[in-house]
């Protein structure tokens, strides 16, 4: 079994440190990692040539097509996904595909429970926090906040006056992106979703066979679809999915991989161990949570594990 694994990069300056060490986890728990691919929203891109691989991993570096265009939090990011998973999905014969935060953390071994949840939900091309999330305390409402932006995406005409752009924006779905993005919410619909639902971004995976199915249906085909709009990557590769006939399930219970929340942890650090969660986002400070202390805590179990 193998699989590809995207890292969305912003331009930040912690954005290098966070990377090297997410990376150090995901190797010290999973090997058998196909490729790596990098989309780097700075300019000048930057190399990470000097990160640390398996020898028989390809790491790919690939500039956010956006190029400066967009809200870097939102269409930005939807941008960078489309690019990184069209990429994987016509250069890489992985099994699945692995999307993680900077901000997210490895912590167990993942890729056989990932592999098993496919092989148990042939419906699903998305797993990880999609319709409740591991801690109730921030489980998912009943309306989602980015539901009536999507149902203005669907308007025939109509004006955005909040933009990421100085001046609002005149929408008409007769025509280019806004038709094509307008037939994939209502696609979508038609195929169960609800508008608003979203595969939480932290960090969640994709099948072989969704990959394929996103390709064939051209949703990689322009990676700028979304990049006006206030919908981020987990909200355009949801939509997707569920217009190409594709589900989003939940593996984020305890003893499966997806202990991925918004913001914050979904357990305290001695109780994500001991529920059994392989993945955590956001390990990002948060309340009581404190990044450094987060990461130091994690790599001290690193090192006991190499020690033994």
């Amino acid at each position: 079994m193998r699989f590809a694994v995207l890292v969305l990069i912003g331009p930040g300056a912690r954005e290098e440190e966070r990377l090297a060490n997410l990376l150090e986890s995901l190797w010290h728990f999973e090997s058998a990692v196909s490729e790596l691919v990098l989309v780097d929203d700075a300019t000048p891109q930057r190399s990470f040539s000097s990160l640390p691989h398996p020898p028989d991993c390809r790491v790919v570096v690939l500039p956010n097509p956006r190029k400066g265009e967009g809200d870097g939090w939102t269409g930005g990011l939807a941008a960078a996904m489309l690019a990184g998973l069209g990429w994987i999905a016509k250069n890489s014969a992985c099994d699945f595909a692995l999307k993680l935060d900077t901000d997210a953390l490895v912590i167990a071994p993942f890729s056989a429970q990932i592999a098993e949840g496919f092989c148990a939900h042939k419906e699903a091309f998305l797993l990880g926090t999609c319709t409740k999330t591991p801690n109730r305390k921030y489980d998912l409402p009943e309306d989602f906040s980015t539901a009536p932006a999507l149902k203005k995406l669907q308007r025939v005409f109509t004006v955005w006056r909040r933009t990421w752009r100085p001046w609002p924006r005149a929408q008409c779905t007769l025509f280019g992106r806004d038709r094509v993005r307008a037939r994939l919410i209502r696609a979508a619909v038609r195929h169960g979703y609800r508008l608003g639902m979203h595969c939480q971004g932290g960090a969640y995976a994709v099948s072989a066979g969704g990959l394929r199915e996103l390709d064939k249906r051209g949703i990689f085909d322009d990676p700028l679809l979304w990049i006006w709009t206030p919908c981020s990557e987990d909200i355009a590769l949801t939509v997707s999915v569920f217009a190409c006939g594709g589900q989003a399930v939940d593996l984020n219970g305890d003893g499966e991989p997806f202990g991925v929340v918004s913001r914050g942890l979904p357990d305290t650090l001695e109780r994500v161990v001991e529920r059994g969660f392989s993945i955590l986002h956001s390990v990002k400070d948060f309340e009581g949570w404190n990044e450094a202390e987060t990461r130091a805590f994690f790599r001290r179990q690193r090192d006991l594990q190499r020690v033994r």
